[in-house]
C-alpha cells in the first residue's frame, strides 16, 4: 500500500512538473492520476477528480490535456470524474466538460479532426475547428469519442463505445457508431 502510494505519487510529479508544457494551467483539485498537460492555452480544473483506482489502466497510463494553441482552453468544472487513460485535445477553439458528469476510461474528447479532408489540406493546417461542450451532469461510458462541434445537453447518458459527431439533446440516451437516439430519459 505505502509502496503503490509513493510509486504514484512520483508518477503524478513526473509527469505535472517535468513532462508538462503548458503554462497557462490552473488546478484546483489534488491530482492522484499522472496527467499529462501540453500546449499554448489555458487549461483550468476546478474541483474534480481525475483518474480513478481501483479501476483499469490506473498503474500503465496518463491522462492527456492539451490545449494547443494559444487560443485553445480546456476547462473541467466541478464535482466531475473522469476515468483512467483519458485524452482531451483543444486544438483552436475549446473543450467544457461540465459539472458532476461521469466520464469512463479510454474516452478522446477534442474540437477539431487536425487535418483537411482534401488531399492539399492534410498538411497544410488548412482545417475547422468547433467548441465541444458537456453539459452538468451528463454520464459518458467506456470507449467514447467525442468529435469537435458537438454539445452533449445536460443528463444525457452516451453508450460505451459510442463515436458522437452530432449534438445530443437533454436528458437522451445515444449509443453506437455513429451515435444514435435511444430514448429520452425520465428524471422526475
Amino acid at each position: 500500500m505505502k509502496f503503490r502510494n509513493f510509486y504514484n505519487k512520483i508518477r503524478c510529479i513526473f509527469y505535472k512538473k517535468i513532462l508538462s508544457t503548458c503554462i497557462k494551467l490552473k488546478i484546483e483539485s489534488k491530482l492522484t492520476y499522472p496527467i499529462l498537460f501540453l500546449g499554448k492555452g489555458n487549461i483550468h480544473i476546478k474541483k474534480s477528480h481525475l483518474g480513478v483506482y481501483p479501476s483499469p489502466f490506473f498503474f500503465n497510463t496518463v491522462g492527456y490535456l492539451e490545449a494547443r494553441n494559444s487560443s485553445a482552453s480546456i476547462l473541467i468544472k466541478n464535482n466531475t470524474i473522469i476515468n483512467n487513460n483519458f485524452v482531451v485535445i483543444a486544438d483552436q477553439t475549446s473543450v467544457t466538460i461540465g459539472e458532476n458528469c461521469l466520464i469512463g476510461p479510454n474516452v478522446f474528447i477534442t474540437d477539431s479532426d487536425f487535418h483537411g479532408l482534401k488531399v492539399k489540406d492534410r498538411v497544410n493546417g488548412n482545417y475547422q475547428c468547433l467548441p465541444t461542450v458537456i453539459e452538468d451532469n451528463v454520464f459518458i461510458g467506456e470507449n467514447v469519442r467525442i468529435l469537435k462541434g458537438v454539445t452533449i445537453g445536460e443528463g444525457s447518458v452516451i453508450g460505451c463505445g459510442s463515436v458522437v459527431s452530432k449534438n445530443v439533446p437533454p436528458n437522451s440516451i445515444y449509443a453506437g457508431n455513429p451515435g444514435k437516439f435511444i430514448k429520452f430519459i425520465d428524471n422526475t
